[in-house]
């Protein structure tokens, strides 16, 4: 029986408290034909030394040592030369069960499916932090479902890189941005619509790790108004308003919040700061979903800007942000 290859991209910089966790659980996988491309970051720590141990012992292993570039960087170099018809992503930090691969893989070849989605669990060493679990019914999810889980429930099954494989067709056309956070953001909503058939398998558990030194590498900047422009952009373009009542609202928000920190610092941005709040007042009025008092507040704001910046000057209760 045919078993395709299945490329694992592990981007890893100072994880060396995790990293062997994190590499025993991928090649101690029931499913064996896999490529383990380990992308040292410039990792400062142990973390090269640990790569190279693995990699001498086991050949399905490619290991790449590169400048520190960030997290997105790391995983374009393993996008560049992997060779699987699945691809999957693993961050250094956290594990995968036994039969992640497995289960994933089978649940795609059943459904014919493009992504196959893991359930996810939180985990935390933290004797204060209860463990999480982002429950989502198993089999075929339709585009307006996930648009939900990412927009309404935000669930990290859906929202992360991780978790999941892609079929290499679908994925190997995208490559995630440079130099900012939360690159997942850019790309999950064009994953999701790109493929044909997306199946939820909750046999796979991706464990995702909380410490409170997790570190991404190079700096980075999280731009949410661009990420929240290019979101609306492309779902305008394709006529689905369905993420509207959650992307309007936030659009609104962020741009007031820029009107209301620049015009205190009469800074020049602030009159196009408060265009483009007013621009996307008037969608946000026009669309069903969104509660009739965030409109009012949203218009009052627009028409009589002043209010804000009093507020924003002299109460000590942030609203929003």
């Amino acid at each position: 029986m045919h078993t395709p290859l299945v490329s694992i991209i592990v981007p890893i910089y100072k994880v060396e408290p995790y990293l062997r966790r994190c590499l025993d659980s991928i090649v101690n996988q029931t499913y064996t034909n896999l490529e383990i491309i380990l992308v040292d970051d410039g990792s400062p720590d142990g973390c090269p030394q640990i790569c190279d141990e693995y990699a001498a012992k086991d050949n399905s292993i490619v290991v790449i040592h590169k400048e520190n570039g960030g997290l997105s960087d790391a995983r374009n170099a393993g996008l560049d030369i992997c060779k699987g018809e699945y691809i999957s992503f693993v961050d250094s930090d956290d594990w995968i069960s036994e039969t992640f691969i497995q289960n994933l893989y089978s649940s795609i070849k059943k459904n014919d499916a493009d992504i196959a989605v893991a359930s996810c669990k939180y985990k935390s060493n933290s004797p204060q932090y209860t463990e999480k679990i982002f429950p989502t019914p198993s089999g075929e999810i339709d585009y307006k479902d996930i648009l939900i889980e990412i927009f309404g429930k935000q669930n990290p099954s859906f929202v992360a890189a991780w978790g999941k494989i892609f079929k290499n067709r679908l994925i190997s056309q995208f490559r995630f941005p440079k130099g900012v956070i939360h690159e997942d953001e850019y790309l999950n909503y064009k994953w999701f619509y790109k493929a044909k058939k997306i199946v939820y398998e909750p046999s796979s558990v991706y464990f995702y790790f909380l410490h409170p030194n997790s570190i991404t590498g190079k700096m980075s900047k999280y731009n949410k108004i661009d990420i929240l422009n290019q979101q609306y952009t492309f779902f305008a373009a394709k006529g689905i308003h369905l993420p509207f009542q959650w992307i309007l609202p936030s659009l609104c928000w962020e741009y007031l919040w820029e009107y209301g920190n620049s015009a205190l610092k009469k800074d020049s941005t602030a009159q196009n700061n408060l265009k483009q709040f007013q621009h996307f007042t008037n969608l946000a009025i026009k669309e069903s979903g969104i509660s009739k008092a965030l409109k009012m507040f949203f218009w009052a704001c627009s028409k009589m800007p002043f209010i804000y910046l009093s507020y924003k000057r002299f109460s000590p209760i942030k609203i929003r942000r």
